[in-house]
């Protein structure tokens, strides 16, 4: 058992905050507004595209073997995915999003660039408040990702799934706040 299903088993994670562990801390940050409407967004132009509401979710635990595990703000995994209890294999993850909650947000910049391009995440989208811009990591390798494309907040993000799904967002709906 890991550290996080422990905390998700026990019940010990507050309401209104996202726990992860990252070399080997226990970070703890609440959710913002602007975090919630953005995921909110995302999450209702996948289902927009027909993306079954019980493939797509957040801050739910993805499993990553051999390394901490993390809950993503949102999470698109395969049709034939299988659920672990209360978490999925990262193997199953088609595309993860995350907002940042700080500006120049090491953890969702650097590190979830490397570890989701290592396991294999197709897609990551980081949605930025700060800089009111999204990025889109794709091609995924060892150290990271191949491309990226940065998409300014009010044009649409489109994206396709490796099963062909094809996801358009109006950022222009995102939320953003001062640093």
């Amino acid at each position: 058992m890991t550290v996080m299903s422990d905390l998700i088993e026990r019940g010990g994670i507050p309401e209104g905050y996202k726990v992860e562990v990252f070399d080997g801390m226990v970070i703890m940050t609440p959710q913002s507004p602007e975090q919630d409407w953005t995921v909110s967004d995302v999450r209702d132009a996948a289902k927009a595209a027909g993306i079954a509401r019980e493939r797509i979710f957040a801050d739910v635990l993805i499993t990553f073997p051999g390394e901490n595990d993390a809950a993503p703000d949102l999470t698109i995994v395969r049709s034939d995915a299988e659920r672990r209890k209360n978490s999925y294999a990262c193997v199953d993850v088609l595309a993860v999003v995350e907002v940042t909650s700080e500006p120049d947000d090491q953890k969702d910049y650097v590190r979830n660039v490397q570890k989701y391009g290592r396991f294999g995440i197709d897609l990551y989208i980081i949605a930025d408040p700060f800089t009111r811009i999204v990025t889109l990591k794709s091609e995924p390798h060892a150290a990271g990702y191949g491309q990226t494309k940065e998409i300014p907040y009010g044009e649409s993000l489109v994206f396709t799934l490796a099963t062909g799904e094809r996801v358009k967002v109006d950022t222009g709906t995102f939320p953003s706040r001062e640093a």
